[in-house]
């Protein structure tokens, strides 16, 4: 029996998560939640997860140094924790005090653009769609203003790191 401690973000959130080994299976611990599961790997980027009687699959798919995880319908992004770079995982960036360039949580491809250039939008307008791991994610505004570029069409295959739309603040 072997218990390794992990410290990583999910969704840029820090996370403590203890493993250990116990016969077949191993049991997760955050806090005060503990979850026994027996895991088997289905393919690179799958594993099945038996907990009791219910099974669950996870989908992994590796952008640089995220992971990007889907299960049971909900989409999670995990990175390494790094206490002195801050928090990471999250998409879009600043480039000035008044805008910001929205990116993509995770490679896909775009299959609607729901603005145009020059339209005022909302904080938590969707701006983009794009579809990962055969689910439709909204990307969103963090800010009220104005979209000033569309860097994306329909159609486009995106990855993490890519501009979608810049949006300058009112």
């Amino acid at each position: 029996m072997s218990v390794t401690e992990l410290d990583f973000l999910v969704d840029g959130e820090p996370r403590k998560i203890s493993v250990e080994t116990k016969d077949k299976a191993f049991v997760f611990r955050e806090g005060g939640c503990v979850l026994e599961a027996e895991v088997r790997r289905i393919s690179a980027n799958e594993l099945q997860f038996r907990l009791g009687g219910r099974t669950l699959r996870a989908h992994l798919v590796r952008d640089g140094e995220r992971t990007f995880v889907s299960v049971d319908g909900r989409d999670f992004v995990v990175s390494e924790f790094r206490p002195e770079t801050g928090r990471r995982g999250e998409g879009d960036e600043k480039t000035a005090e008044t805008s910001l360039r929205v990116k993509s949580p995770m490679p896909g491809k775009v299959t609607n653009i729901a603005v145009s250039e020059g339209e005022e939008v909302r904080k938590n307008q969707t701006l983009v769609i794009v579809e990962a791991m055969k689910m439709e994610n909204e990307i969103k505004t963090a800010i009220d203003g104005v979209v000033t570029k569309i860097h994306v069409a329909v159609g486009d295959l995106v990855d993490s790191e890519r501009p979608l739309i810049e949006v300058e603040k009112q």
